[in-house]
């Protein structure tokens, strides 16, 4: 039988920054679809909540390339989680609190009142409200992701378990089992189609897609396709971005998303470069999470705020603003959050004193039980 033989791969894999920066785009626009008042404009976007499938199935992936064989111990996993934390969380409890004052201030009148319902703050604080802890989409609403990645993160010892066990096979057979258990509880009326699912029990959508970025990454190495172009990756994702107009099946997508992400790594990995591997496109895709965090905030600022009560913009004007504001302020304001709060903030939990302190204890008590 013809072996394949191994592949260096590379220690940080940018192209894919890039594809996540026009997910997030593509959420943008979803999103600031619904201000223009144009139902063509909202049924053309309708289907771009599915690049939040994307999301999750490259989270997979670069988790389990960073972090898949460093979680050997509790202590391991306690470091993972401080990492993980100091990347979601400072942004995410930023942009909760500027939505609260918002919904306390100049937006209390516009919305509804659930939306803004004090008793969902807590399991907003605490990442848990994409658990089937709220009934409703609150604040800061693209943030249920985040509660579902912090699920996904949390279940990640288990994930690298089923991959040391069985293999990139084995992670997939479980991405199987969970969508067909989905499926079924979408069959007796039990939960809405899975890939629908934002703050009731999002958390189990992200779990199969993230098992197969796991997967990907465990097996990229002995996948026999060879690419020196990211031609297939760019076909991929205009395929898939065209079958979300023409509203294909989401499970469809979510599998031709999948297929753009084993082509674009698999380029890279071959030594494929191009505009996705560029430093201008990686840097785009290192602001694309807090692009993607502050949108429904400079919505509410420059668009209700500013074209309803300032400039008064209707129709195709009010189209031409939502499109300027999806692009323009995003990518600068994202930016800046990213330099100035994102990062810094990353740093300052990373170096915390207690979690070194908690270092340490583990290391002291190990040491004593090695003695006795």
């Amino acid at each position: 039988m013809k072996t394949v033989s191994r592949v260096a791969q590379p220690v940080r894999y940018v192209a894919i920054d890039g594809l996540r920066f026009l997910a997030a785009m593509g959420v943008v626009f979803l999103h600031y679809s619904l201000f223009t008042g144009n139902d063509f404009l909202v049924s053309l976007f309708a289907k771009n909540y599915l690049f939040v499938d994307f999301f999750f199935a490259i989270s997979g992936f670069v988790i389990f390339h960073s972090y898949g064989d460093r979680l050997t111990s509790f202590l391991a996993y306690v470091d993972f989680l401080k990492n993980r934390i100091a990347r979601v969380y400072p942004l995410h409890f930023l942009t909760l609190i500027m939505m609260i004052v918002l919904a306390a201030t100049v937006w209390r009148d516009k919305i509804d009142r659930a939306f803004i319902d004090p008793s969902t703050i807590l399991p907003n604080l605490m990442l848990v409200h994409a658990w089937g802890a709220t009934q409703v989409m609150s604040f800061n609403y693209p943030s249920w992701s985040i509660s579902a990645e912090w699920f996904a993160y949390l279940t990640f010892p288990a994930v690298v378990w089923i991959v040391r066990r069985g293999g990139a096979t084995a992670a997939l057979i479980v991405a199987g089992v969970i969508v067909a258990m989905l499926e079924m509880a979408v069959y007796r009326g039990l939960l809405a189609p899975w890939t629908t699912l934002t703050n009731h029990f999002g958390a189990l959508r992200a779990l199969p897609t993230f098992l197969i970025g796991a997967a990907i990454a465990q097996g990229l190495d002995r996948i026999p396709l060879r690419l020196k172009t990211f031609a297939p990756s760019w076909g991929l994702f205009v395929a898939a971005f065209g079958a979300m107009l023409l509203h294909f099946d989401d499970r469809l997508i979510v599998v031709m998303l999948i297929a753009c992400l084993i082509a674009t790594v698999v380029a890279e990995r071959d030594g494929a470069t191009g505009l996705l591997t560029r430093p201008l496109m990686a840097r785009f895709g290192d602001y694309s999470y807090a692009i993607y965090m502050i949108h429904p905030l400079i919505a509410v600022v420059f668009i209700n705020l500013v074209s309803g009560k300032i400039l008064h913009l209707s129709g195709a004007w009010l189209m031409i603003w939502c499109a300027f504001c999806a692009v323009v302020p995003n990518v600068l304001i994202g930016s800046l959050i990213y330099r100035r709060v994102e990062s810094p903030a990353r740093r300052w939990i990373r170096n915390s004193q207690p979690l070194r302190a908690l270092r340490w204890l583990w290391a002291e008590g190990a040491a004593k039980r090695k003695s006795w």
